[in-house]
């Protein structure tokens, strides 16, 4: 027998047992997507706490290379009122000089944050105060690469100052450089320091200016330093991280 005409209850029913059938499917298909989301969010928040870290430990080192370079320029400073034909203090400038030119700079690990700037990362971020905090310290390693362009400009002035007081050929010559025992002087007599007073002045204008920078360099690093412990304090007790 054909069917007869359903009520129109039944209809209804059928109804809205697909509508919460279709209902759920997109509920649950967003919990999916929202798991999916706080798992890569974490995933990214993990990969910038190891970048912090490495961050760190090389803040470390080379604050206590800015450090050294530090202390040898001000003992290279004091030479400015020795007696520069002196063969002692001839040799002490050189040595100053040689060990106070080479370059400690932080370069920051920043492969996570670039990807939070330009892939969307910061869409994924969820919890409050976690973007400002991450682009705030990203504000400090630009401010820390801008400094080190103009101190590694003045070190570069430096040298040309040095030029035009110092034989500074020898930099490269094995038997006046031991650069195996750090860059000490050996024993032979390097050549004479021109003793020029208007080139002197120069030169030790540049010197101290360097130095100054230098000084200012590791302040903002040792503050880098502590944005990025407190980072790493912040995420990891923010998402649950083993520090």
């Amino acid at each position: 027998m054909p069917e007869q005409n359903k009520p129109l209850r039944v209809y209804f029913y059928e109804g809205l047992m697909i509508f919460f059938a279709v209902s759920l499917g997109f509920i649950a298909e967003n919990i999916r997507d929202t798991i999916a989301e706080r798992n890569k969010e974490r995933v990214l928040m993990e990969s910038i706490i190891t970048n912090l870290k490495i961050d760190t430990a090389a803040l470390n080192v080379v604050i206590e290379g800015n450090l050294k370079k530090n202390r040898v320029f001000d003992s290279l400073i004091v030479l400015a009122n020795e007696d520069l034909s002196d063969t002692v203090i001839r040799k002490q400038f050189y040595g100053f000089f040689i060990a106070g030119t080479y370059m400690s700079l932080f370069l920051p690990s920043d492969a996570a944050i670039v990807q939070i700037k330009t892939d969307g990362g910061l869409g994924l971020i969820s919890k409050k105060g976690v973007a400002d905090s991450i682009l705030n310290y990203d504000k400090g390693n630009e401010s820390l690469l801008r400094h080190n362009q103009v101190y590694t400009e003045e070190s570069d002035d430096l040298w040309e100052a040095g030029y035009t007081i110092l034989e500074l050929r020898i930099t490269k010559d094995l038997s006046y450089v031991d650069f195996f025992n750090g860059r000490k002087m050996t024993g032979r007599l390097p050549p004479p320091i021109v003793t020029d007073p208007d080139k002197l002045k120069v030169f030790f204008g540049r010197l101290t200016r360097c130095l100054l920078l230098t000084q200012t360099n590791r302040n903002m690093m040792i503050r880098h330093r502590q944005r990025a412990e407190n980072l790493i304090r912040f995420l990891s007790d923010t998402y649950d991280l083993k520090p």
